[in-house]
């Protein structure tokens, strides 16, 4: 993997960490994960936390699914600290460690999503990186194979179609796919309140996590642990 490639996906990764607007939700997990650390851990690498604690949680989800392989999000959430860790080994000029750590963030995420292909939460949570990711990797297309999975399975609840449409246009934009992107962009700027905002963020950073996504995706995948 070259430097440029690396340091893109580190820098993709940065972008996808935000801060949680939905204070009361965010309070219920923080709350929760008193008693899980599985969730503590997540939490930790979502925020991006200083290096050591980021390293400690990466290796704590490693531990996890070394003793409970079915256990996929811990892998998920293993693959993005180690994208995330990517960004301060690029900061100190250690382009082989960054390099190293890119590669196993996407395969534990690749594992994780693929282990068992109708686990959508695992698909949405790799299109949640993937599609954010710069052209170089060639992520886009399984991005596109993941998010064309979640527009048609019914499982998905209707509170994340926008951002997965959000998700499949990013993907067709970075794919080279210019006429199904727009239609895309404007079928997004038709779909409701969050429709029409997340439309607005074309050209923007990974949107920061919703309240669907972490009461949706994230809470009900860390309760399962077999």
């Amino acid at each position: 993997m070259t430097f440029s490639m690396c340091k893109g996906i580190a820098i993709s990764a940065l972008l996808l960490v935000t801060s949680v607007t939905q204070a009361t939700t965010l309070e219920q997990m923080q709350q929760q994960a008193q008693s899980n650390p599985v969730l503590q851990a997540i939490l930790t690498i979502k925020t991006q936390a200083p290096i050591n604690d980021l390293g400690n949680a990466t290796a704590f989800l490693e531990g996890i699914f070394d003793e409970k392989p079915d256990y996929q999000v811990a892998k998920i959430f293993y693959g993005y600290g180690q994208l995330f860790m990517a960004t301060n080994y690029l900061s100190k000029k250690n382009y082989l460690k960054a390099a190293e750590s890119s590669k196993l963030g996407f395969f534990y995420m690749d594992e994780a999503a693929e282990t068992d292909e109708n686990n959508w939460r695992m698909r949405y949570l790799r299109a949640r990186m993937d599609a954010f990711v710069p052209a170089s990797n060639g992520r886009c297309v399984i991005a596109l194979k993941d998010t064309a999975y979640l527009q048609t399975n019914a499982e998905v609840p209707a509170s994340l179609k926008p951002m997965i449409l959000l998700m499949s246009a990013r993907a067709n934009t970075t794919c080279q796919h210019p006429d199904v992107a727009e239609k895309e962009w404007a079928s997004l700027a038709q779909s409701g309140e969050e429709g029409k905002r997340l439309s607005t963020l074309r050209n923007h950073p990974a949107p920061e996590w919703s309240e669907s996504e972490l009461t949706s995706v994230i809470l009900p995948a860390t309760e399962v642990t077999s």
